[in-house]
């Protein structure tokens, strides 16, 4: 089954048994049924997400940060803080130091990675049984209805897609599976977001956290962000040229991308063909196309993209201005110094070529 068609499927089941909850079924507690059935999917990402962070102590796993929804704790110099971040196409998000990879590439990586599903799972059906011991009380319908709504909310990461459009922790376990080089890539990822808590920046990383995958595996979700760390190890170390090249590589090789890590890879472009002075009609055709698209706007990439775009390629004065100003907000308002960090100076490299 296509992702598409996977993803509303999975919406029409939840519609209908919520339609039929509030109108066939106790009529007399509509406004309570609702408030159940929409407490249920804060419930599914809290547990997923406490699933992960299970799993992971229990495996090795170090915590980085815990987010649900825009809320997001982080372990920055052994404190915790709260910062705000959004990331398109997810609910939240358990990030963890990985343990140390053996010689043979082996590291845990299941319970962690299926841990969210486990919880979940687990604690939807729980809620289940227990309403059955309530069968003709108000709280056991609810229990019921919130109980079998999680659990369907829960089957949107239980049931692997093919990364089309959509990536999941089953998607992402199957693919680890399947391939040694995507396994390698999950573990980078990994260790890449607890270095940049700990306010290194990608240029002083671990050059083996860093490679660009043969062109037969870049369908692959988990190794297409190996790509995008590669693409901003070049531009922290002032490679420009270097990073458009892994762009192009990688959109004129691969069958197809995931649609998030596709727009970045363009937002990328766009930035590069200006700093680098490329008369090329891709920088307007992305643009054209990706500033239609509201939920980039949570990403500092989109920001720098369009400031360099308006302000390098199209000289358009007045616009750049907006551009910087929502640019230099997204810059304050990042959840890690060292992202912060690279942001400007890659805005004061901008602005450096503008003089």
């Amino acid at each position: 089954m296509k992702n598409k068609k996977f993803l509303a499927v999975i919406l029409l089941c939840i519609y209908i048994v919520a339609l039929y909850l509030l109108v066939a079924q106790h009529t007399a507690y509509p406004l309570e049924t609702l408030v159940v059935l929409f407490a249920a999917v804060p419930f599914s990402i809290v547990t997923h997400e406490l699933g992960h962070l299970i799993g992971g102590l229990l495996t090795g796993y170090r915590p980085v940060s815990f987010r649900v929804f825009s809320v997001m704790l982080v372990k920055i110099d052994e404190k915790w803080r709260c910062r705000r971040l959004s990331v398109p196409g997810t609910g939240g998000q358990c990030l963890m130091a990985p343990p140390r990879m053996k010689k043979n590439g082996y590291y845990p990586f299941a319970l962690y990675n299926l841990g969210g599903i486990l919880l979940c799972g687990y604690l939807s059906l729980f809620l289940i049984v227990i309403s059955f011991f309530l069968p003709s009380s108000t709280a056991g319908f609810h229990l019921a209805r919130f109980g079998f709504v999680s659990f369907l909310i829960n089957l949107l990461n239980a049931i692997p897609t093919n990364g089309k459009s959509m990536v999941n922790d089953a998607t992402n376990m199957k693919m680890a599976l399947k391939s040694n080089t995507a396994k390698r890539a999950l573990w980078n990822q990994l260790e890449y977001a607890s270095l940049h808590a700990q306010n290194v920046s990608t240029a002083d990383m671990p050059e083996e956290l860093f490679f660009m995958p043969d062109k037969t595996e870049l369908s692959n979700p988990l190794i297409i962000w190996q790509v995008l760390a590669v693409v901003e190890r070049h531009e922290d170390l002032g490679e420009y040229r270097k990073a458009r090249q892994a762009i192009a590589f990688t959109l004129g090789n691969a069958p197809f991308i995931f649609p998030l890590y596709k727009y970045i890879l363009q937002l990328e472009a766009i930035y590069l063909d200006c700093i680098l002075g490329e008369e090329s009609s891709l920088a307007d055709e992305y643009y054209e196309k990706l500033e239609k698209i509201s939920a980039l706007r949570n990403l500092a990439s989109f920001h720098r993209a369009s400031y360099a775009y308006l302000l390098l390629s199209k000289k358009d004065l007045t616009a750049s201005q907006k551009a910087l100003t929502d640019y230099q907000k997204k810059i304050k308002n990042l959840p890690f110094q060292a992202e912060a960090d690279f942001e400007q100076k890659q805005l004061d490299y901008t602005k450096q070529i503008n003089v």
